[in-house]
């Protein structure tokens, strides 16, 4: 059943138009390694529906591990950024109360690309050489990004992710002074989060400071403080030079194209809490496992959104206004010359060889 279920995925159709195609071609049968008896789209229902969200979540993450493990560089940067989804509610024709979404535990949300919408926001936090995602959060609404700030750190810090030193990749919509040093005091980490025009670094540095916390024990107050020094010496390093690293963050905003226009994540056709959640983590776990098969370039991605799966490079075509315009070019010079082109050109090589008996 989870065969069908990967495919209507993969190919952004309903269950039972999966059904029906597995129904009427035997070849995708057996390539499919199914039987005789295909699986009705209530079953398939009462299948995905055994498992609760969190168990969804908990499967995406075992997979995530598998390719994690694949990537020995320890010093790679992770990147952090949410997109939203939406149900397929049409809030324009007809009018939702709150008190009905309540019922559904559904919020009401808005962002730039959607505008107002029903549903939900995905953070995912993603590593850099092997964009695979360390971690999936979702939110009913649109809430704020500074605030999912500390939960997605403290999500990190709760599974036992998070490392000394490492560098994390921050949207402009999570800036906030406090964001830069409670990840430096509280996680050991650096939080690089895109500044906005009125940022200054002599501004964050006089309200860096450490917590009292590392006056406690005497034995490691020096550790703690060379840790902090050299913290807060990557962190101005970085933000310094964050022009240079929006190609770096941009990685991610191919990894979530890749998942709204191949897999559909943007919009799913679901009217409940947790069959828009499973469908979320469901998305994003396919969109990973074909991503992890070589498509791990921004060309690549960017060919693999627009549905273009064969690893090949695109060809260059000739318009017919270059070609046009050669054919002419051709003409031009093989046409007749003058008798002015001819008697300049004789003078140019009269004079030419005479200039070195002058």
């Amino acid at each position: 059943m989870h065969k069908n279920c990967f495919l209507s995925k993969f190919y952004n159709y309903p269950v039972s138009r999966v059904i029906y195609e597995i129904n009427i071609d035997k070849r995708l049968k057996r390539f499919l390694k199914i039987g005789d008896e295909v699986p009705s789209e209530g079953q398939i229902y009462e299948y995905l529906s055994r498992y609760s969200p969190d168990q969804y979540n908990n499967i995406s993450n075992s997979f995530f591990k598998l390719f994690l493990k694949l990537n020995k560089n320890n010093k790679s940067e992770w990147i952090v950024d949410a997109t939203p989804v939406a149900c397929d509610i049409n809030i324009l024709k007809k009018y939702v109360s709150p008190e009905h979404l309540e019922k559904l535990n559904l919020d009401m949300g808005f962002s730039t690309t959607k505008g107002y919408y029903i549903g939900f926001k995905a953070t995912v936090v993603l590593e850099k050489d092997s964009l695979c995602p360390i971690s999936i959060i979702i939110h009913s609404g649109a809430k704020n990004d500074s605030k999912i700030f500390d939960e997605v750190l403290e999500e990190l810090k709760r599974r036992r992710l998070l490392q000394k030193g490492q560098v994390i990749l921050f949207d402009k919509g999570y800036y906030s002074m406090e964001n830069y040093i409670n990840a430096i005091n509280k996680y050991n980490v650096v939080a690089v989060i895109f500044p906005k025009q009125y940022f200054t670094i002599e501004k964050l540095d006089a309200r860096m400071s450490t917590t009292l916390d590392i006056f406690h024990d005497e034995n490691t107050l020096e550790n703690e403080k060379s840790l902090f020094l050299e913290l807060t010496a990557t962190l101005y390093e970085k933000l310094e030079n964050w022009e240079e690293l929006k190609p770096t963050r941009g990685l991610i905003e191919d990894f979530f194209k890749v998942c709204k226009d191949a897999f559909g994540l943007g919009e799913f056709h679901s009217y409940t809490e947790s069959s828009m959640r499973r469908n979320i983590y469901l998305c994003i776990l396919l969109s990973t496992l074909v991503i992890q098969q070589g498509f791990d370039t921004k060309t690549k991605l960017q060919q693999l959104a627009e549905g273009r799966i064969d690893l090949e490079p695109i060809k260059q075509r000739k318009s017919k206004k270059s070609t046009k315009s050669e054919e002419t070019n051709e003409n031009q010079e093989v046409g007749e010359k003058t008798e002015e082109q001819t008697t300049l050109k004789i003078k140019k090589e009269e004079q030419s060889t005479l200039v070195p008996f002058a």
